[in-house]
């Protein structure tokens, strides 16, 4: 919606003397949900409203009285307005202005934040069994995997660290900038970065998380209480996995990482893994839940690739390599009209 700088100005006006009137009042309270800055505008404009109570009307700005006690106290009135010429009209509204820039140098601290707390951030989810691609304010360029969601800032100008929040897998490309850090939040952990490459797996659903560097050098770092504590400089091929249940991190250098960033093509990549990471990946692809029935299931190892298979085929080809089969219960409508996830059940044959 949007309202002309001296009709917004006339409902704040109005609004401090209870004369708004009810579609009044729903249009100013849209303006001030529409952003951040108009509510904080809005705000400012009170508190002065508060002190102008003690102080008396330059005679520059006394204009007609209207309103009421606002009108002559902000020095707006509409009606009497319209019939002055227009450059009156404008003077008017120059006036105004000075006023209240004076008001608000006088009463109103300063803030020397005001950038970073009006700071507008966008976020992004892939939705399941697809990716999606994000090209950030400074060059650098996001893969999301299937369920995964990426918050950060719509530009980087002005804040001493380039910060994104992550909440699945992704596949940074980071724009190199030395002087301007970029980090990456994953829950308890921070990866830290100054131009890389590198795979970051990290659903809150699984036990733990796994970082794979391609390429550059990044720095893995703990959040405290007290702040950050530096855990380890990666190198290239190097595979950081940090259990979240036991607080504990491990790494070992693979030659090959193509099953870490297959995904960015379409392909889901089984090289010798156990079957818990394996239905973790088939979980979060296809947004269903799994859950075992037979504990002797655990000992198996899977190999193999999929590119653009549906759930039912995958868990086929996997309980024809093993002694394994699946049963699967269909979503169920819930009481407030949304559906359950498809469960799987896997079973020994």
């Amino acid at each position: 919606m949007n309202i002309e700088n001296d009709n917004i100005y006339d409902l704040i006006a109005k609004s401090f003397s209870g004369e708004l009137t009810e579609e009044e009042s729903v249009n100013l309270n849209n303006w001030k949900s529409e952003e951040k800055l108009n509510l904080l505008e809005y705000n400012d404009f009170q508190k002065i409203w508060k002190h102008s109570n003690r102080l008396a009307m330059p005679s520059q700005i006394n204009l007609p009285k209207s309103l009421g006690a606002t009108r002559k106290k902000a020095g707006i009135d509409r009606r009497q307005v319209k019939w002055l010429p227009t450059f009156v009209q404008i003077a008017a509204v120059l006036v105004v202005a000075v006023f209240f820039s004076v008001l608000y140098n006088l009463f109103l601290p300063t803030k020397p934040q005001i950038k970073s707390e009006t700071q507008i951030y966008q976020q992004v989810k892939a939705s399941y069994g697809t990716q999606s691609r994000v090209e950030l304010a400074d060059g650098t360029v996001v893969y999301l995997n299937s369920g995964s969601t990426l918050r950060f800032p719509s530009s980087f100008s002005g804040m001493k660290t380039r910060n994104v929040e992550l909440t699945g897998e992704g596949h940074f490309e980071v724009a190199k900038n030395s002087e301007q850090p970029f980090i990456v939040d994953i829950h308890k952990m921070q990866i830290k970065v100054q131009g890389t490459i590198f795979n970051v797996d990290a659903y809150t659903n699984n036990p733990s998380f796994t970082i794979a560097l391609i390429e550059g050098s990044i720095q893995l770092q703990q959040k405290t209480n007290d702040g950050v504590t530096d855990l380890i400089q990666m190198k290239p091929n190097q595979v950081a996995i940090y259990n979240q249940t036991e607080n504990k991190l491990m790494w070992k250098t693979e030659d090959d990482l193509n099953k870490y960033t297959a995904w960015t093509d379409g392909k889901i990549v089984l090289s010798n893994d156990p079957v818990n990471m394996v239905i973790q990946k088939l979980a979060n692809w296809y947004n269903v839940d799994i859950e075992f029935a037979d504990k002797k299931l655990e000992k198996y190892r899977f190999t193999g690739t999929f590119m653009n298979e549906p759930l039912e085929q995958v868990l086929s080809i996997l309980s024809l390599t093993s002694q394994m089969e699946y049963k699967m219960i269909p979503a169920r409508k819930l009481s407030d009209n949304s559906y359950s996830k498809r469960k799987i059940i896997l079973k020994s044959k």
